[in-house]
């Protein structure tokens, strides 16, 4: 039999890719098939086209998940590509299936003009498909005693749990915030509404609330709880700073929860300033901020990206790609390279790095001190990158 692929997933196609990705994931690991469950908006009819798959007669043995989506950064409009679920049946691995799937699935994201590609995972395949571990985020675990610092005035701060009833202060709160999603009403409804997704192979319960100020909805907080644990991770956050660290307060003292995780990009300000007025301790390095990262279509991700950069710097900002990137601000260059050193240009170098990932990593600045574009570098990059929140795939 000769291999089909790789080719986008058909309708009738929808349970053996599930099939499949159960068994990588779920099944073989003694979990529940419950991949479909956690990520409705990756596996259903209307995205099947971006389940890139290869069969083997009537067998699908290998697939790419992709996800589109938009999103805003500081007004500027630019399209998401997500990959996720990458696998291969146990029978057919070591043959090159996900490295063609990969390939396949990188064209297809720019026929589709995506901008910026995120991949939930760090491994080889991805990495030798340009994709680098970038983008700035301080990771934090909140322990019950140290929230006990967070005070608001309690008698007119309100926190209401809710499973999608509300969708509409969800996006009025998460509509003001300058770096997001632009997240469709039937989007946000399903993810509210959804299962929490696995992790670590344990079981997730998604806990919702909004936060309500003398009655007017000023923030929410999307928080995943170990079912059999006393452990949680913030998901998703948005809204009035102060307020969303109450919210974990009282998260962790009304679940019972001895710890909560929470990621805050390097470029959350906001939360940062609220950290310290609460007296809670910040990291002093950076970590990554989703899995890997890379850029397509540069020159219209660069005309997309123009009124931030003409907002932080008075010369022209560009980039020419004749071998290798060429960045250009004004009248000076900087050879960047390959597609890791431009995404690692846009979006930073993670200080924090897990050991067994350093091998992925630049072996020097991107940016020598030494040159005079680095000043202007500085001022535009790095530019933020969004944690995948509810959109996680």
């Amino acid at each position: 039999m000769e291999y089909e692929g790789p080719r986008g997933a058909r309708v009738g196609e929808l349970d053996e890719v599930l099939d499949l990705v159960n068994l990588v994931f779920r099944t073989s690991r003694g979990l529940p098939p419950t991949m479909g469950e956690e990520f409705t908006l990756l596996f259903n009819e209307g995205n099947v086209e971006n389940l890139r798959i290869i069969k083997h007669g009537d067998r699908v043995v290998s697939h790419v998940g992709i996800f589109e989506c938009e999103a805003l950064i500081y007004g500027c409009r630019l399209k998401i590509g997500m990959i996720g679920s990458v696998c291969t049946h146990p029978d057919y691995r070591m043959r090159g299936l996900a490295t063609k799937l990969m390939e396949d699935a990188l064209k297809k994201m720019t026929r589709d003009g995506v901008n910026i590609v995120m991949v939930s995972g760090i491994r080889s395949l991805y990495d030798r498909a340009g994709c680098a571990i970038a983008g700035l985020s301080y990771d934090v675990t909140l322990k019950r005693d140290e929230l006990r610092g967070v005070h608001v005035d309690e008698g007119k701060v309100k926190l209401v749990m809710d499973k999608g009833m509300r969708v509409l202060d969800f996006v009025r709160v998460y509509q003001r915030e300058g770096v997001r999603y632009i997240r469709p009403f039937a989007h946000f409804k399903a993810l509210l509404r959804g299962s929490a997704w696995r992790s670590r192979g344990r079981a997730n319960v998604r806990l919702s609330f909004l936060i309500y100020d003398e009655g007017e909805v000023v923030g929410y907080v999307v928080v995943h709880k170990v079912q059999e644990g006393t452990e949680a991770q913030v998901v998703e956050y948005a809204g009035e700073r102060r307020s969303v660290l109450y919210a974990l307060k009282s998260i962790t003292e009304a679940h019972g929860l001895s710890a909560i995780d929470l990621k805050i990009p390097a470029w959350d300000v906001e939360m940062l300033r609220a950290f310290r007025r609460c007296g809670l301790l910040i990291p002093t390095r950076t970590t990554r901020i989703a899995g890997t990262v890379r850029l397509l279509n540069i020159d219209e991700t660069m005309r997309k990206l123009k009124p931030y950069l003409s907002e932080r710097i008075e010369e022209d900002v560009w980039m020419e790609r004749d071998g290798e990137y060429v960045l250009r601000i004004g009248d000076e260059s900087l050879k960047v390279g390959g597609e890791k050193e431009l995404a690692w240009l846009f979006f930073g170098v993670p200080e924090k790095v897990h050991e067994a990932f350093r091998k992925f990593m630049p072996k020097g600045p991107i940016v020598p001190p030494s040159e005079g574009i680095s000043r202007a570098c500085e001022r535009i990059f790095p530019i933020p990158l969004l944690p995948y929140g509810l959109y996680y795939t």
